[in-house]
């Protein structure tokens, strides 16, 4: 039997009833875990006075080793409580944090009004705008995203992760003031398309034109995910974007290295060559070969994107829009944009609220087709 050990938090006045459940630090294998209380915090019906360890063995729970999580038994505690641990970022949970045992792992859930998860996202995915209505276009996207995926990870024991596969959740703490006005402000607001949320795939900037979502990922494509202008042709919305312009030199030593861990290429292959073989409504490479001594390897240009991305850091090759140009021992990516392209473009977003566009024409503008209802 699972045994679950329950931290509950006092929750905010007025909050709405929908509630989140994001797994915490989802993509660690933890054993412990240190609570410190911010302000008064009891746990157990005693109060947290300072620092206490959140440890599991097998299926054991146990804080300071002294209150145990049993089949019949479980530790409350009420207050802001910041979580920390080697190795791990330190943040600030309210809500309900729920610690159990799965495989021998510490998991950690935390419980909050949808709202303030909301208000969480906004600051950690939209953390460069600055503009109330590309905030809250930014809120109307996070929460329809967050609805149409809220069941993501229920065989794990929670709806949604706190890591950018799902949207990215870092606490209590990092909840910026204009983040919170925005999800007040567009509280119960989903994009709906055809009677159901719609998918609001968002990036950072899309450098003058967003992609058909057929043209990145192979899904069946939705007509509101086809690619749109992105503002006067020159001058796009996003251009204001930093690092709208970005060039990369990759050596083919290292693109030969990058190869073989993503085993595009053999153990005893090396590349010599990469260019683009097809390209997308935008202008986006869609498809790359990369030549070794004996054959030429199809990549989609999804797959090398995240596949350097992941290997190499994403500022490497910062999106799929770009030019090559070959040297000697290298190649020269000449490119504009940032992240994948598909829907809503954040700095295009924000380029739009500052020229006067309201939130619900940016949220038109990107996802053309859908419609606002309050869930």
């Amino acid at each position: 039997m699972t045994l679950l050990l329950l931290l509950l938090l006092a929750l905010p006045a007025g909050a709405a009833e929908r509630q989140a459940e994001v797994g915490i630090y989802s993509l660690r294998k933890l054993s412990a875990v240190t609570l410190e209380p911010d302000g008064e915090a009891h746990a157990g019906g005693h109060p947290l006075a300072g620092k206490a360890v959140m440890r599991v063995r097998g299926a054991m729970v146990s804080l300071d080793g002294r209150h145990k999580a049993g089949p019949a038994r479980t530790l409350r505690a009420r207050g802001g409580v910041w979580l920390s641990g080697k190795g791990l970022p330190r943040r600030l949970y309210r809500g309900e944090l729920i610690f159990s045992s799965r495989k021998g792992r510490l998991r950690i859930v935390n419980r909050l009004p949808l709202e303030e998860y909301i208000a969480g996202v906004v600051s950690g995915e939209a953390a460069d705008l600055a503009h109330p209505e590309a905030y809250k276009a930014q809120a109307v996207a996070a929460r329809t995203y967050a609805l149409k995926h809220y069941k993501a990870h229920s065989g794990e024991g929670y709806n949604l992760c706190d890591s950018t596969h799902c949207q990215l959740y870092t606490g209590s703490a990092a909840v910026k003031r204009r983040a919170r006005e925005a999800a007040e402000a567009t509280a119960g607001e989903v994009l709906y398309y055809g009677g159901a949320p719609a998918e609001t795939y968002y990036h950072s900037a899309c450098g003058g034109h967003t992609e058909d979502m057929t043209n990145v990922w192979p899904f069946p494509g939705k007509p509101y995910l086809a690619g749109v202008r992105d503002g006067p042709r020159g001058k796009p919305y996003c251009s204001i974007a930093p690092r709208f312009h970005w060039k990369t030199k990759i050596y083919y030593t290292g693109l030969t290295r990058l190869a073989r861990q993503a085993r595009w290429i053999l153990p005893d292959e090396t590349a010599q060559g990469l260019k683009a073989s097809a390209w997308g409504e935008s202008g986006r490479v869609a498809r790359l070969e990369i030549q070794t001594q004996r054959r030429r390897v199809a990549v989609s240009a999804t797959d090398f994107y995240h596949g350097i991305g992941r290997r190499a850091g994403w500022n490497a090759v910062r999106s799929s829009w770009f030019s090559i140009l070959r040297g000697k021992d290298y190649v020269f990516l000449d490119g504009v944009g940032s992240g994948h392209g598909v829907g809503m473009c954040q700095w295009g977003a924000e380029g739009m609220a500052r020229r006067g566009f309201k939130y619900r024409d940016i949220l038109k503008h990107y996802y053309p087709g859908t419609e606002i209802r309050h869930d």
